[in-house]
């Protein structure tokens, strides 16, 4: 049975124990909303101001049989340090004085635009969380990363299922993660600000692009945020699913073969992602099997979808036009 770990700090418990004035906190809320998987993170101070260091285990003793007058040779565990890197996301908001103030409501005006920032932010940063490349200093590793190569060179291709393809590009993944702060987790750098920083300049004179000066309201908005994959054994990728022909893709069977992939199920806090067009799908070969599995976790609350008692969360920035994993 999946244990679904609730005490684990995510970004609005960060945001409720450190925000001065609650004005992180309703941040953390909007972002929630947006993108669930950035609510699901597990979220901890990373060991470095430069990321969060950790060791991965390259290889462990065997041991060996002995008998009597015959020594064992001398062993020892090894490993490699991983350093994992964050990404800086910035955006200004600028209202003109005119604009703001007209109408007479000026917080309402400005609030309302903070707002769409903050969503825009969260489309970004759920897009880093799955696509974030290797070969992308300014931002940082993300899923992809972790599990796109089916190599059998590379550990992590264990944990890939290859659902066959379509060589147009119109591919889509699965994604199952166990949450936890030693397997997989989210991480700000150390002695940084946990989730978004808001910085308010009041009324201030702004540039143009003629270089010309007018009077605006502007803010600041930073969150620095990056994601560890201590243990790849905890999560795993279902890739080259052909959206073009769902109808005759076998999601159940691909998701209970990726499911034998995992490590463990019963610790931290696992969570199936996918978007909406292979959902959909999922829904409807689910609700044609005699145990379907949509319940609600109380009688009055609204019906979760869950594969293997594993909750199944919608996350948009999975694209439908991925190209195929090839070999």
């Amino acid at each position: 049975m999946a244990v679904i770990a609730d005490k684990m700090y995510n970004l609005r418990d960060y945001a409720a124990q450190f925000g001065a004035n609650g004005q992180e906190l309703a941040i953390a809320e909007v972002l929630s909303q947006t993108n669930d998987i950035i609510a699901d993170m597990p979220l901890v101070e990373g060991n470095s101001d430069a990321g969060h260091e950790f060791a991965v285990r390259t290889g462990i003793p065997k041991g060996a049989f002995r008998r009597a007058y015959k020594g064992i040779p001398p062993e020892k565990a090894t490993s490699q340090v991983v350093l994992a890197r964050f990404g800086t996301l910035g955006a200004y908001s600028v209202i003109d004085k005119l604009t703001a103030e007209k109408g007479g409501n000026v917080d309402a005006v400005r609030s309302g635009q903070s707002r769409a920032i903050l969503s825009g932010m969260s489309n970004t940063m759920a897009d880093a969380i799955i696509y974030g490349g290797e070969d992308e200093l300014d931002k940082f590793p993300g899923l992809e990363a972790h599990y796109g190569s089916l190599s059998a060179k590379v550990p992590s291709s264990r944990n890939i299922v290859n659902a066959g393809g379509n060589s147009a590009a119109k591919n889509s993944s699965i994604y199952l993660v166990v949450w936890d702060t030693d397997k997989v987790f989210s991480f700000f750098p150390k002695g940084a600000k946990a989730g978004l920083e808001r910085k308010d300049f009041g009324l201030v004179n702004h540039t143009d692009a003629e270089g010309e000066e007018y009077p605006a309201y502007k803010e600041y908005f930073e969150w620095k945020l990056g994601i560890a994959v201590q243990d790849w054994r905890y999560a795993g990728r279902i890739c080259n699913i052909n959206t073009a022909d769902l109808s005759n893709v076998d999601l159940v069977g691909l998701m209970q073969d990726l499911e034998e992939k995992i490590q463990a199920t019963n610790v931290g806090h696992p969570v199936w992602y996918m978007n909406r067009t292979v959902r959909s799908a999922l829904r409807k070969q689910l609700g044609n099997k005699a145990n379907v599995q949509y319940t609600p976790d109380t009688p009055n609350a609204k019906p979760i979808l869950r594969f293997s008692e594993i909750p199944v969360h919608l996350c948009d920035a999975i694209k439908d036009t991925e190209a195929k994993l090839g070999a």
